[in-house]
């Protein structure tokens, strides 16, 4: 079991699903069963990068526990090695190539940019 699902719901805003995730991941011992993996880890680490500095030390530990079950750096160059569609267009591209909403949680190229109405970031 994992928490992607929490992440990849787009009812909450993105830093309250982040934030949720962590309060689970604490609750429950700090153990394996709450970290993110695929699509989720990619989204939360990518955020991270950006915006560690901003938050409490135990996001940045539930991070680092979640990339370091990943595999660390070699997890973590083998999965932008994977490819994704663009939502808008259908073009593939590898994932250090592409964007994710942090809003929809939609892949999307940077020609397609943002989408609509979506309050979310594309990372």
């Amino acid at each position: 079991m994992n928490s992607n699902h929490v992440i990849l719901a787009c009812e909450l805003p993105f830093e309250e699903r982040i934030g949720e995730v962590v309060r689970l991941w604490i609750r429950d011992g700090r153990g394996r069963d709450h970290l993110l993996t695929g699509k989720a880890f990619f989204a939360v680490y990518s955020w991270h990068l950006k915006y560690w500095t901003d938050h409490d030390i135990t996001w940045a530990e539930f991070v680092t526990a979640s990339y370091d079950a990943l595999g660390r750096r070699d997890g973590w160059d083998a999965m932008l090695r994977e490819r994704a569609a663009c939502d808008g267009c259908g073009d593939r591209y590898r994932l250090e190539n592409i964007g994710l909403c942090t809003g929809c949680m939609r892949y999307t190229c940077y020609s397609c940019g943002a989408h609509g109405a979506c309050t979310g970031e594309t990372l």
